[in-house]
C-alpha cells in the first residue's frame, strides 16, 4: 500500500468551506481551541500549514465529521483503488 499524499491548499480550502456550512466563525474555532487568536485557524485555511494532529481530531470534532474529512489527498485516482480500506493508526 503506498501512503497517502495530501493537497495543503485543497485541504485548507475543503476545511473553510466546511466550517462555512456549519455557520462557526474563525473566532469560534479559536475560542473552542483554546487559542489567543485567529491566526492558525487563517493559516489552515490558506494551505500554509496543516493542524497538528490533536487539532486536527479536535477540528473534526467540532464540524462533526472525521478528521479524514478535512483532508483532500492529491492523487484521487490512486485513492479510489482503496475506498473502503479502514486507515491503520
Amino acid at each position: 500500500m503506498e501512503r497517502p499524499h495530501f493537497d495543503i491548499v485543497a485541504s485548507g480550502e475543503r476545511m473553510r468551506q466546511i466550517r462555512r456550512q456549519r455557520n462557526i466563525s474563525v473566532k469560534q474555532v479559536m475560542e473552542y481551541m483554546g487559542f489567543e487568536s485567529t491566526q492558525a485557524v487563517y493559516k489552515w485555511e490558506a494551505g500554509k500549514c496543516y493542524p497538528q494532529a490533536d487539532n486536527l481530531v479536535a477540528l473534526a470534532i467540532l464540524y462533526h465529521v472525521s478528521p479524514m474529512e478535512l483532508l483532500v489527498e492529491e492523487d484521487l485516482v490512486s485513492s479510489s483503488t482503496c475506498l473502503g480500506c479502514s486507515i491503520a493508526a
